[in-house]
């Protein structure tokens, strides 16, 4: 994503240009009507924003599962399961794409949003396993069964002492996979088609075309998104973890 400063100087002119005095007096509102009117970068950032929000969700829950079973009960699977977790930060983001690509071809996912949304959960997991599994560090066997000692029940349990300690990482890897999805583009270049394009290859196809106006708008947008997720994020989980003490 191009730095917000160079977004902000060329968002709206016609073609790039060194900031400067004629770069501020070339300045016009017509690429961001350009960019709102048009269907397909509409398109894109719909798709963006259900794979952020959905996707994030989805990769946190399977994330909760994978950490539990990494940092609670260590077995000879669970060292497997995190190899296997991390194995895609050993190829590059377009090798994964064309593997995905040829498995979805054969099915009826092939060029759908759906498959953009299981290739990012399965290529970002590592990115909330990790937090997920630090969160699980701090939760030590010795105060569930303190807990259980001293009359509580293991909903209380849960509530009390597992939940609050673990709503820091929920958020933390909620927050990394979402603005992850938001800005992926070597494995939504290859996998994403017509009706299925996303914020960054739309961004791409502007480049393309030498529309650099529209493209620094739309740049900015997703940046403005991303913020909104996080600070979202960071009030739900302020407001969850308060309720569950």
């Amino acid at each position: 994503m191009l730095p917000v400063v160079v977004l902000l100087y060329t968002s709206f002119v016609p073609y790039a240009m060194v900031p400067s005095r004629e770069a501020f007096a070339a300045m016009s509102f017509k690429h961001w009507a350009a960019v709102l009117g048009d269907a397909t970068s509409l398109l894109a950032l719909k798709n963006s924003l259900f794979l952020a929000i959905v996707g994030a969700t989805l990769g946190v829950l399977l994330s909760l599962f994978v950490a539990y079973v990494i940092v609670k009960l260590r077995t000879r699977g669970a060292a497997l399961l995190e190899t296997l977790t991390y194995l895609s930060f050993a190829f590059p983001g377009i090798v994964i794409g064309i593997g995905f690509m040829w498995f979805f071809v054969q099915t009826p996912l092939y060029a759908t949003v759906t498959a953009l949304l299981i290739g990012y959960i399965a290529t970002y997991l590592p990115y909330g396993v990790r937090p997920l599994a630090s969160a699980f560090v701090q939760v030590h066997d010795h105060l569930e069964e303190s807990s259980l000692v001293c009359g509580a029940s293991r909903m209380t349990t849960m509530r009390r002492i597992i939940v609050p300690l673990l709503v820091p990482g929920i958020v933390s890897a909620w927050i990394l996979m979402a603005t992850m999805f938001l800005r992926e583009l070597t494995l939504s270049v290859v996998l994403s088609r017509p009706g299925s394009e996303v914020l960054a290859v739309q961004v791409l196809a502007f480049a393309d075309d030498g529309l650099w106006g529209q493209l620094s708008a739309l740049g900015i947008m997703m940046i403005a998104v991303s913020t909104l997720l996080v600070i979202g994020a960071h009030l739900v989980g302020r407001r969850f973890g308060a309720r569950a003490q």
